[in-house]
């Protein structure tokens, strides 16, 4: 995964980026760059026009011209711009809806993509989670780039074409103007895009910082802790630190990019005293006429008006953005390793050999060396005290997290490259941190098992959750579990019967349970545990837990201390070993007196 942190130049930024709007939306896009193209050809034509106008009222003037002459050329202004306002109207709802909306939901579908195929170890480290918090706003800043580069290219393209070709007819010499007007921003392009990139890289993790104290200050979860605690202060400085680190970040970036601009004026004012003094011999010669002087004149004020508007774009679309479409890419350049669809079969078991794991930056590993085996049918009991590397191994024996050494077979399976979905096809879990989903009840049963259309009855029972209380429930299993969104607010008990729910409903042969009943009172876990293990009698299963009365229903407990197994066997045999577990075993004891 070290490709993540190569840099990525301006380049490979638009190379690879365009291609992916274009297959997104081909008819939107092929659309958007022929209007761009109408609508600059028909900006580029003002100049002619006009000098046919200009040329036809001076001849009036002089007694040399006819009036119709004069009428057609109004006619042939106000036609253009109507046609000016017609394309341009047709453009921007063809750009920024049909094309802007499909594409940001097509690249948003490949970022999920994506990231479901990383490994779990993936989301343990802080400078990938700034790639997955970037690309996210980086792929709508991919989508600005194209237009503002197809735009850009398409409109100037056909724009600078005829106004081109009308120099040139007039005095070729006049084509120096688009040089004067062009160079500056080829220069600066390039200058901006590495300071808005290096800005970006630099306020990411400030500003993932700055909107969890902006969470913490305001969030419906956090405002309880925060008042009690008289953490408000403590907070709102956090979020002022913050706040100035970021605007202090973006005041240098803009300082530069002042000094930029800057000598970008100087430049465009010797263009501009140099396409006058250009204007004024070519009419002294006799090259060009007065009606001709004057629609290039004016025209002048318009190529540079031209200019800064694409500078603007530039900025704002694209140099701007640039930093975030570099994390875009960088995501999607992560590499995947290459994996087998093959189905585990759970009558082989789960074996463990040797395996090492350590998470991101960190030089202590989590698991060290560890070694086991899980048969079929057998519930496994893992203990040990906090930072004792129980969760990590869970882990990593169900298949989320891949081994740094050694290597799991899961029903045959090896994990390292084995597909995902085939490995967790039958298996099932709850774990600690389980997640509080704002959907009915009857759904946040249902979500561990989508396509399955299984009652969710008997899950909620085997869990405890009592969905007839219509104090707890007042609409049943269509009860949605927020009170935000007009439903109701559980406890963390309730919650954790709820994912118990959820895990139980997954039709699984292997199921893990991590902590599941932390929020319940031991009687009741209890009685959840031994319905556990009713429930799964002929499958595989691994039960974490702090709580050692529950754990006499395992087949075989393991002890963790520091990432290795130092103690193995049933509660009888373990209390005999006089051991860690015996300690723990004595000392929960103890406090229950």
């Amino acid at each position: 995964m070290n490709n993540i942190e190569k840099p990525l130049s301006v380049y490979k930024a638009v190379r690879y980026t365009i291609p992916l709007v274009i297959k997104s939306v081909p008819l939107a896009s092929l659309l958007s760059v022929l209007l761009a193209a109408l609508n600059g050809a028909s900006w580029g034509l003002v100049a002619p026009i006009n000098r046919h106008l200009y040329d036809a009222l001076i001849d009036l003037a002089a007694g040399q011209g006819l009036l119709r002459f004069v009428y057609t050329s109004i006619a042939m202004v106000i036609a253009l711009m109507l046609m000016q306002q017609l394309i341009s109207a047709v453009h921007s709802f063809i750009s920024y809806y049909a094309l802007k909306e499909k594409a940001s939901g097509c690249l948003a579908k490949i970022i999920f993509d994506k990231v479901s195929l990383l490994p779990a170890q993936f989301f343990e480290d802080k400078d990938r989670l700034d790639d997955i918090e970037k690309a996210g706003s980086g792929k709508d800043g991919a989508i600005n780039m194209y237009i503002s580069i197809s735009d850009g290219l398409f409109f100037y393209s056909a724009y600078y074409g005829i106004m081109g070709t009308f120099l040139w007819q007039m005095e070729p010499v006049l084509l120096l103007a688009v040089v004067f007007i062009f160079t500056p921003v080829l220069l600066t392009q390039i200058v901006e895009a590495k300071i808005y990139s290096k800005l970006e890289d630099v306020s990411a993790p400030i500003r993932r910082q700055y909107f969890h104290y902006e969470y913490c200050l305001t969030g419906s979860k956090t405002m309880k802790e925060t008042r009690i605690f008289g953490a408000y202060f403590f907070f709102m400085q956090l979020f002022r630190n913050s706040l100035e680190l970021l605007m202090q970040n973006d005041w240098d970036a803009h300082k530069k990019i002042t000094a930029i601009h800057l000598c970008l004026n100087i430049i465009k004012g010797a263009g501009w005293v140099g396409v006058i003094i250009l204007l004024f011999r070519s009419l002294m010669e006799g090259s060009i006429t007065v009606g001709a002087f004057a629609a290039v004149f004016t025209s002048v004020g318009m190529m540079f008006n031209s200019i800064e508007g694409l500078l603007i774009q530039i900025k704002s679309n694209i140099t701007q953005n640039l930093g975030r479409i570099h994390n875009f890419i960088r995501l999607l350049d992560v590499p995947i390793l290459e994996t087998n669809n093959n189905t585990p079969d759970f009558t082989k078991g789960v074996i463990a050999e040797s395996i090492t794991f350590a998470y991101p930056k960190s030089e202590k590993n989590a698991v060290d060396s560890v070694s086991i085996v899980l048969k079929p049918g057998e519930t496994l009991a893992l203990v040990g005290e906090n930072g004792s590397g129980k969760t990590t191994l869970v882990k990593l024996l169900c298949g989320l997290y891949k081994p740094d050494k050694g290597h799991i077979l899961i029903g045959g399976c090896n994990t390292t490259n084995t597909a995902s979905s085939a490995l967790f096809s039958k298996t099932s879990g709850v774990f600690q941190n389980y997640c509080c989903y704002v959907f009915e009840l009857e759904e946040n049963v249902r979500i561990s098992s989508a396509m399955s259309t299984n009652d969710p009855i008997p899950a909620l029972i085997d869990a405890d959750v009592d969905y007839k209380d219509e104090q707890t429930f007042p609409n049943g299993l269509k009860t949605i579990l927020d009170r935000e969104y007009g439903g109701v607010d559980l406890s963390g008990g309730q919650w954790q019967r709820v994912a118990t729910a959820r895990g139980l409903y997954r039709q699984h042969d292997f199921i893990v349970l991590d902590e599941p009943t932390s929020a319940i009172d031991p009687i009741e876990e209890t009685r959840i545990y031994k319905r556990f293990a009713e429930l799964t009698r002929d499958k595989m299963a691994i039960i974490v837990t702090h709580r050692l009365g529950s754990v006499r229903i395992a087949d075989r407990i393991v002890v963790m201390d520091s990432g290795k197994i130092i103690e193995s066997g049933t509660h009888e045999e373990l209390l005999v070993c006089n051991g860690k577990y015996t300690e723990m075993w004595m000392t929960q004891a103890e406090n229950y007196k």
